[in-house]
């Protein structure tokens, strides 16, 4: 294999002449240039990245944890929605910025001494910095590297660590006014349990955005329908919704914590002899595609922007850096869906809307 010596020696000139015009440094003159990039061609040279990345602050290497591949192969049916487009964000950015990503799978997100070791390994590669994406909205506590800028993608730490996160509150409120604007008086939440970040959030939202419209609370009552601790998750929905409807004035639409209680909900209402959207309307919340292919009836929903929370977190990494301490700048950006409009909502006569109210 030919050296940086042969180079210089087929081509008449020092080391340190090759290793500029290896670096495309200016300085070279045009004529011995065009000689030493003859001699790299005739001999095949092949500079030492390591070499390089030695002279050079910046390594065009950004890493990124995940556990896209390991829960995929763990639950491939409910796996991807989250990891597997962040990840495809955040290709997409560093490929547009020329930056090449190295991915690592940590496999558990409170594995903080395998975080650790995987920074410790970024850190020997001298990446220009690392994007840890969680698989949903939640607090995480890492072990910080020193010196390695590091964006948090889908999580948050509460020590200002520069994050994207979802907004959960601004997609639930697009919900509920697409509901308003349909003639709907009488909506039903049945959300996400409270342990969840994005439960929490939706929640509030959910009351907030009934508020500003002018809904009582009689009207606008909330459930949970999914409890991460209860290991009845299908028995919980299946009695909130049956609740729901046994009362005096039930609601004319119902707005789930996600797509997946969505999909199960529609088919309790059919079990209920009710039809979606004729007795009662339905929004989903997630965008799931693994799911909504599956759909009798295509579901009305709020999307979750995984894509996009990628794409910024690589903004952030390599624009809004403070060189003074190598960290990025504190932050922290909501990423909004969008509302997808399909068949699983009906709009409302003013008759109907009101005539039953409680």
């Amino acid at each position: 294999m030919a050296t940086v010596f042969d180079v210089a020696k087929l081509a008449g000139v020092s080391i340190k002449t090759v290793s500029r015009v290896v670096n495309d440094e200016p300085t070279v003159k045009p004529a011995t240039r065009h000689r030493v990039q003859q001699a790299i061609e005739k001999l095949d040279y092949r500079p030492h990245s390591g070499a390089r990345l030695m002279r050079s602050s910046k390594s065009g290497i950004v890493g990124m944890i995940s556990d896209a591949v390991s829960s995929a192969v763990e639950d491939p049916l409910n796996a991807g929605l989250s990891g597997i487009h962040i990840v495809r964000g955040v290709q997409e950015a560093c490929r547009e910025a020329g930056k090449i990503l190295m991915i690592a799978d940590e496999g558990a997100v409170d594995d903080q001494a395998g975080v650790a070791k995987l920074l410790r390994t970024f850190e020997s590669h001298r990446v220009e910095g690392v994007i840890y994406a969680a698989p949903f909205h939640m607090q995480v506590a890492l072990p910080l590297p020193k010196g390695l800028p590091l964006v948090l993608a889908n999580c948050f730490d509460g020590l200002d660590t520069p994050c994207v996160l979802p907004d959960d509150a601004g997609g639930q409120a697009l919900a509920v006014r697409h509901l308003v604007a349909a003639g709907h008086r009488k909506i039903a939440y049945v959300g996400l349990g409270e342990e969840l970040v994005a439960g929490r959030l939706r929640r509030d939202a959910f009351r907030r955005a009934c508020r500003e419209a002018g809904l009582s609370e009689t009207a606008t009552p909330v459930l949970i329908g999914f409890d991460a601790t209860s290991e009845k998750s299908l028995d919980d929905l299946r009695q909130s919704l049956t609740r729901l409807f046994k009362r005096t004035s039930p609601p004319t639409a119902v707005c789930f914590g996600n797509d997946l209680m969505a999909m199960r909900g529609i088919e309790m209402f059919e079990r209920m002899g009710l039809s979606v959207p004729g007795d009662v309307s339905v929004v989903g919340y997630d965008n799931d595609e693994n799911l909504l292919r599956y759909l009798k009836r295509p579901l009305t929903t709020v999307t979750l922007p995984y894509r996009e929370m990628g794409r910024a977190a690589v903004d952030t990494l390599l624009h809004h850096r403070e060189p003074t301490d190598g960290r990025a700048s504190a932050t922290s950006q909501l990423i909004r869906g969008e509302l997808v409009e399909r068949s699983s909502v009906q709009a409302l006569t003013p008759q109907r809307a009101t005539g039953r109210a409680t």
